[in-house]
């Protein structure tokens, strides 16, 4: 009897062990999931940036070194992935082009400002889509009171930067919509090469307002104090993506379902407060999508 109990002491001990084993053999595997994952990718992705375009993807004035929203979002989409990146710079116009996809240069693009489009995708890209960007009119803070009433826009300056086309589309559509259909002077559109150079003209009184993504205008006023206030609905909202080659659908497979795993565990949102984006306007919601881009307003 001794003996006895004694055996099925041991064979109860080892099957606990073995029980154990499986255990930690579960949560290894799980753990080694993105390593898995990488298998399907080169250990090293190459990501193409601008870095001028704050808070998505800019250079830390005090460090040179690259920072934003869509720069942290990707490095924790490579973590999950089990991957490196390697950032390549680049001017938004070559980037437009999708040269450096199409060469190679580069195997995805992790930036704001790049919006995805059905006439973006022609040119054999797709696009996982990771936050919105409503665009609206702002001035300064000590004019918000007298353009309480949009109206009161019309037959003014308004600003618009000459590299983002569409928003002087914005800006006549809604001229012609609300000023010119009730018989008032139509907005005067003033162009400006830049962002600051935008700003410079509303503080020099040369424009009474303009228009701009609401993110680098929170982050601005974040910086800055608040020195700028929106007006208004949004003009409409923008869907931007990460741009990948077509030639490589596996890449944005992997890449969005790492970050939907994001999403799921609340680094995305967190991220997005970290950086100043409001969140009601700025999250895709519950999960990513790849394509869901429309087209821009054209005259």
């Amino acid at each position: 009897m001794v003996a006895n109990d004694r055996h099925k002491k041991t064979r109860g001990m080892v099957m606990r062990l073995v029980n154990t084993c499986s255990v930690i053999a579960v949560l290894i595997l799980l753990n080694n999931v993105p390593q898995a994952k990488a298998q399907e990718l080169p250990l090293e992705i190459n990501a193409g940036t601008i870095t001028y375009y704050p808070p998505f993807s800019f250079k830390d004035p005090a460090t040179g070194k690259i920072t934003g929203f869509a720069y942290d979002l990707f490095e924790h989409m490579a973590k999950k992935v089990g991957v490196t990146v390697n950032w390549r710079e680049f001017h938004f116009n070559d980037l437009v082009s999708f040269a450096p996809l199409k060469t190679k240069r580069v195997d995805i693009y992790a930036m704001g400002g790049m919006t995805d489009t059905p006439e973006r995708r022609e040119s054999g890209v797709s696009f996982i889509d990771f936050v919105y960007e409503p665009y609206m009119f702002f001035t300064i803070s000590k004019n918000a009171k007298e353009f309480e009433d949009l109206q009161n826009l019309c037959g003014k300056p308004v600003g618009w930067t000459v590299t983002s086309a569409f928003t002087e589309v914005l800006i006549n559509k809604w001229s012609e919509e609300n000023c010119v259909k009730s018989g008032k002077s139509p907005i005067v559109l003033v162009g400006a090469a830049d962002s600051p150079q935008e700003k410079l003209m509303l503080n020099q009184g040369r424009i009474a307002a303009a228009v701009a993504g609401v993110a680098p205008l929170a982050y601005g006023n974040r910086m800055h104090g608040e020195a700028f206030v929106t007006l208004g609905k949004p003009l409409n909202k923008n869907m931007y993506g990460m741009a990948f080659s077509n030639e490589n659908p596996k890449l944005g497979e992997v890449f969005k379902s790492a970050l939907d795993e994001l999403i799921a565990d609340g680094t995305y949102v967190k991220l997005l407060k970290e950086w100043g984006l409001p969140i009601q306007e700025s999250s895709i919601g519950e999960r990513s999508s790849i394509n869901a881009g429309w087209s821009l307003p054209n005259k």
